[in-house]
């Protein structure tokens, strides 16, 4: 793995302005690997927000309403995206084949900003119901987490099309090595939420793991494999699913 590798994941999946390199297999090769890192930005600053929240007493709908938009502005929104762009193809009802032309469509349908403001409100209620407490500090490896998870099915669900982004990231590379790259990240960001939260971390790792192979199941059934988008679509519901996790747990361990 190079340097190129990694600027070029935190180019693709971050907002962060980065130098640019010409899009070749040595450049992109494992930056697939790199990908989880990305969340060290999304969780460095909904750290820094923890403390800021803490320091200076802001409410909790305050504090809510900007960890919501934490990760979606450091990542661009791409995610986010995905996210829109797979609930437009799953609830078109439509044959496997039609759903995956929807993914590539840039129009953004009803059910799209539906679903993404029914996303927001959850995100934002489970936020204020948290609040700027010490377990919340379990989110900021979370995203690391939650990241290293898409990364490991990125690599072992085959591709819906067979080509794309996603795919130029995956394709011909060496699986083993990626894999035990990917999954060290895993441990080592699993076992910083539990050096945080305690046993109240177990609540949202399991989590992640049972929502990880629910969506292999999924995206495999409903559109053949997995693509970009519902990558996208995955990170942000494993997202939501261990923050209401670490919600609960918060409240009751």
């Amino acid at each position: 793995m190079s340097i190129k590798s990694f600027l070029m994941a935190v180019s693709t999946y971050s907002a962060l302005p980065v130098p640019q390199f010409e899009w070749t297999k040595e450049n992109w090769q494992y930056a697939i690997c790199w990908f989880p890192c990305v969340g060290i930005l999304s969780g460095g600053l909904t750290a820094a927000w923890i403390f800021a929240a803490v320091y200076f007493g802001i409410s909790r709908l305050l504090f809510a309403c900007i960890a919501v938009t934490i990760p979606i502005v450091v990542t661009g929104g791409i995610h986010m995206d995905g996210f829109m762009d797979t609930v437009d193809a799953i609830s078109s009802h439509q044959p496997m084949e039609r759903k995956l032309e929807m993914l590539k469509d840039p129009h953004s349908g009803a059910f799209a900003s539906i679903y993404a403001c029914v996303y927001l409100i959850v995100s934002l209620g489970l936020f204020a119901q948290l609040g700027p407490v010490s377990v919340a500090y379990m989110i900021c490896p979370g995203y690391v987490f939650s990241r290293s998870l898409s990364a490991f099915c990125a690599v072992t669900i085959k591709n819906a099309r067979g080509s794309g982004m996603l795919n130029s990231f995956t394709e011909g590379i060496h699986k083993k090595k990626a894999l035990a790259i990917i999954v060290s990240i895993m441990v080592i960001s699993g076992a910083a939420m539990v050096a945080i939260g305690g046993r109240a971390a177990a609540l949202p790792i399991v989590i992640g793991i049972i929502v990880t192979l629910w969506y292999k199941h999924f995206t495999i059934r409903t559109f053949g494999g997995c693509t970009g988008d519902t990558e996208g679509f995955f990170l942000q519901i494993c997202e939501l699913a261990m923050l209401a996790g670490t919600a609960i747990a918060g409240g009751v361990l």
